[in-house]
């Protein structure tokens, strides 16, 4: 992943965000971290997303944002996690320019989700994207472990299962 050059897409109007696509195995099986934004949030409020947020002109760059907002809404050290590389850029129909970051979780880590921003955090296996979205469009995705998964998540989900699939690991 680290080999390919990711899309970037110019901000424009929209506002620069970043996230972590937190991969880590579990019984010889790879999942990914996803979280529900709690219902009082001014923005996706009860939205299926991966850590990240806004970026904040201190972070210095979108890798540190997605970083930054991985230990605070699951309290993730940024020493835990390896950073495979990034994924194409993707606008959102909010005003959002998403720069999705794809990282290894070091066996072992301790998740501890901040109950300011996160409502839920559960990690169902990748196989789960593996098949094509379900449902009518805006609300395509996927029902996981009692969760839609759609949006922009489901965007990220499906433009990583297609990178690992080009490189030939599923």
């Amino acid at each position: 992943m680290a080999s390919r050059e990711p899309r970037k897409l110019v901000l424009g109007a929209s506002t620069a965000a970043a996230v972590l696509v937190l991969l880590f195995e579990n019984d010889g099986e790879t999942h990914v971290w996803l979280v529900r934004r709690p219902a009082s949030m001014r923005s996706h409020a009860g939205q299926v997303a991966f850590p990240g947020g806004k970026h904040d002109a201190s972070d210095g760059s979108l890798l540190v944002t997605a970083l930054r907002e991985t230990e605070e809404e699951l309290g993730i050290a940024r020493a835990s996690v390896d950073v495979l590389g990034a994924l194409d850029d993707m606008r959102t129909v909010t005003g959002f320019t998403i720069t999705p970051w794809v990282a290894w979780l070091a066996r072992g880590t301790e998740v501890r989700p901040n109950q300011s921003e996160v409502a839920r955090a559960f990690a169902p296996p990748l196989r789960s994207f593996l098949q094509p979205r379900g449902g009518a469009p805006p609300w395509r995705g996927w029902t996981v472990e009692g969760e839609l998964v759609w949006g922009a998540t489901a965007a990220i989900l499906d433009d990583l299962v297609r990178r690992i699939r080009e490189g030939g690991a599923l």
